[in-house]
């Protein structure tokens, strides 16, 4: 099952890697894992992004991160899917998008079955809302 389309994702790494450097949080399991290797960072701290590639499928678009630039030679490169881009970025609605989907596939993928396919085929389409009044039977 192909988790993202190519072309879309490409083009939004493209579009991301224009407005370098720009602000991320770190989602829950990137905290655990700076915790774990003695970086202090809390969750409402802002990481720069440095750097921004598209790895394909397995790894989706990753983020180039220096938590404590000049100090150390340690980096963190993070799927996008564990950041949480800055609301006032200009590609942050596209970002929070993709991450979903992102997700959501990921999700379906490890459920795994014929049920899991047939999912990732359908396509998302908003449910409507119920009408007022008298229902038909």
């Amino acid at each position: 099952m192909q988790i993202d389309n190519y072309q879309e994702a490409q083009d939004l790494t493209e579009r991301l890697e224009a407005t370098i450097p720009f602000q991320v949080r770190a989602g829950k399991e990137l905290l655990k894992t700076m915790s774990d290797r003695g970086d202090s960072v809390d969750a409402n701290t802002w990481l720069p992004v440095d750097w921004v590639k598209y790895s394909g499928d397995i790894g989706g678009i990753n983020c180039g991160l220096d938590v404590s630039p000049g100090q150390t030679e340690q980096r963190y490169v993070v799927s996008i899917t564990h950041l949480e881009i800055a609301p006032e970025h200009p590609l942050a609605a596209e970002v929070k998008a993709y991450q979903r989907k992102r997700i959501q596939r990921l999700m379906l993928q490890d459920q795994g079955g014929f049920a899991a396919e047939l999912l990732a085929q359908r396509t998302t389409r908003q449910k409507k809302k119920p009408k007022k009044g008298f229902r038909q039977l």
